[in-house]
């Protein structure tokens, strides 16, 4: 029986679009299973319909409980469930040595191919607040852009995280207090795992240095977003002045500042759709050969080159000759 007292629904229903059909990534774990009851709260109040998908990844024997915990609960809600093992997915991924990476391409895949057979318009994560704050020191530590340091994102195309907001606490208060059921993954508690040392050690340290970390590293977080926003409004006002059909114009390019030089080529290099690993050895590259190289054209991928002519410059893709 639910509690009245924590039956309200506690998500965000801000890109949870009315009369639509919503695939919800669920894992078994409290997170999920808490996403998966409070959707199903307004459910009947936005018209939408709910599908739970669930990917077994076969690593360990105890995915069999976790799987089984997802259909006990989607019985329960009368929510239908689909299930897949990773074995039995047609997808083929290259391996860069992360279990977890590969796990997340592979959970896409699958959530992608479901929305497109029958034509969810959102894909509904469990991502919360503590995943946001493991997340923002995972890309600290890897040295990552400012845009990374912004954290995880309450809607980014096909997918939404509407439960985003809500802390850990919040999470289990609500699951304990109305006996529903999780499944608890044991490699949580493992130190194999970075983002599981940041839980586990770096997090909680944190909190016991100062009781005001929790609320401080969102305020930081969104002023890190609201400033990400304005360089983003600069680059696209500073495109319409110094780019042309024929390209941009190199000298007014090598006046900006540095930072509005390197997010400029980024912006260009995503909208071109070319392959590349963001990085200030490639950005400074391409910044060297506009400032000091004679030649036109410079080959810093095998599938794309900056081109220069006359007095601007520009990314292109490289046509392949068979």
């Amino acid at each position: 029986m639910i509690n009245p007292l924590l039956h309200q629904a506690t998500i965000s229903t801000t890109h949870i679009q009315a009369n639509t059909t919503i695939i919800v990534g669920l894992s078994g774990g409290p997170d999920s299973i808490y996403l998966l009851h409070q959707l199903h709260q307004v459910k009947n109040k936005l018209n939408i319909k709910i599908i739970a998908a669930h990917l077994d990844h076969e690593w360990q024997e105890s995915s069999k409980i976790a799987a089984q915990t997802c259909k006990d609960i989607c019985d329960d809600l009368s929510i239908p469930l689909i299930t897949k093992k990773l074995s039995e997915l047609k997808f083929k991924s290259k391996w860069n040595g992360s279990q977890e990476e590969l796990g997340r391409k592979m959970r896409r895949h699958f959530f992608e191919s479901l929305a497109q057979e029958f034509q969810a318009t959102t894909v509904a994560l469990a991502h919360h607040q503590q995943d946001q704050q493991e997340t923002f020191f995972i890309r600290l530590l890897r040295g990552s852009s400012l845009t990374g340091l912004t954290g995880i994102k309450e809607k980014d195309g096909l997918y939404v995280r509407p439960i985003l907001h809500c802390s850990k606490s919040e999470i289990l208060d609500y699951l304990d207090h109305n006996k529903i059921a999780y499944y608890t993954d044991p490699t949580n508690c493992s130190d194999d795992y970075l983002r599981n040392r940041i839980r586990n050690h770096v997090v909680p340290a944190l909190q016991l240095a100062d009781n005001r970390f929790d609320k401080n590293i969102i305020s930081t977080m969104n002023h890190l977003t609201q400033v990400d926003d304005y360089l983003n409004q600069q680059v696209n006002q500073t495109l319409t002045v110094i780019s042309t059909d024929q390209g941009i114009e190199t000298q007014l390019f090598l006046q900006l500042h540095i930072v509005l030089q390197q997010r400029l080529l980024l912006h260009v290099m995503i909208a071109e759709k070319v392959t590349f690993t963001p990085s200030q050895k490639l950005l400074k590259e391409i910044v060297r050969f506009l400032t000091t190289s004679n030649s036109r054209t410079h080959n810093i991928h095998t599938s794309w080159t900056i081109q220069k002519s006359k007095s601007r410059f520009s990314i292109k893709k490289t046509t392949k000759v068979y």
